[in-house]
């Protein structure tokens, strides 16, 4: 693929899951309990959570259109930076010890990271190519979190793929190699075309073999929406890292 092929898919995969998770926050009236925790006793939460909803919504659209796309990312990156810096990093120093709040603080790391990305590839400005670079490693830590999680807890992740699939130990060796491999390529900047194309086509098979039948199996249960778009948002930002390396790279 070109370029223009990662960046456009890439875009719209991040529009489609911004849009998504903004329209759980409005149908379930709350934070995704899996991505946003937001205590309900907290003063107004219901009411942030229709707010946030709507900006995510918003941010969508802005972001399929070409014309705003720029509009739509930098409001993202707000968002997402405030979030992640009131909601996730305070309790995650509280309690570090738990891997429950780690796996969210680094999707929305993420989620910030694809944002800065998106920023990038929609500006002609000089300091486009800065973000881009600060968003790939950021991302890069996010993914090296995974792979720390992946190796410390592999007996859970085992559980988490599909019964059907042979070698499920295996598998999650494959994934924690992966999101290793993957993180030390945006790091040392080597292979960065090759290792996140993989990395957002692994990404997109989990999408389609694990969690498009877990939300089937489970349509009302609010956290499997919300997963199933954090992995599409994860496949699209791998994507627009991959179109953003220079035309003269191959791989």
């Amino acid at each position: 693929m070109n370029n223009n092929t990662y960046l456009a898919v890439g875009k719209l995969f991040f529009a489609v899951a911004i849009l998504t998770i903004g329209i759980i926050h409005l149908v379930t009236g709350h934070f995704p309990s899996g991505l946003l925790f937001v205590d309900p006793k907290f003063p107004a939460a219901s009411i942030l959570a229709y707010i946030n909803g709507v900006l995510l919504v918003i941010i969508g659209l802005l972001i399929f259109s070409k014309k705003y796309q720029y509009t739509g990312a930098y409001i993202a990156s707000v968002i997402w930076f405030i979030l992640l810096l009131i909601v996730h990093l305070p309790k995650l120093i509280t309690t570090y010890n738990s891997p429950s709040e780690w796996t969210p603080t680094f999707e929305v790391a993420g989620i910030f990271a694809g944002s800065l990305i998106l920023i990038g590839n929609s500006s002609v400005k000089t300091n486009s190519s800065r973000l881009i670079l600060i968003g790939s490693y950021i991302f890069a830590v996010s993914i090296f979190v995974f792979a720390v999680l992946h190796l410390k807890y592999l007996d859970f992740i085992v559980t988490l793929i599909p019964a059907w699939l042979p070698f499920r130990l295996f598998w999650a060796y494959v994934v924690m190699v992966a999101f290793f491999a993957a993180s030390i390529s945006l790091f040392f900047r080597v292979l960065v075309r090759l290792s996140t194309s993989l990395l957002a086509l692994m990404f997109f098979i989990w999408f389609c073999i694990l969690h498009i039948p877990r939300v089937i199996a489970s349509p009302h249960t609010e956290t499997e929406w919300t997963s199933m778009f954090v992995v599409l948002i994860f496949s699209g930002i791998a994507l627009l890292i991959a179109g953003s390396q220079p035309n003269n790279v191959k791989v």
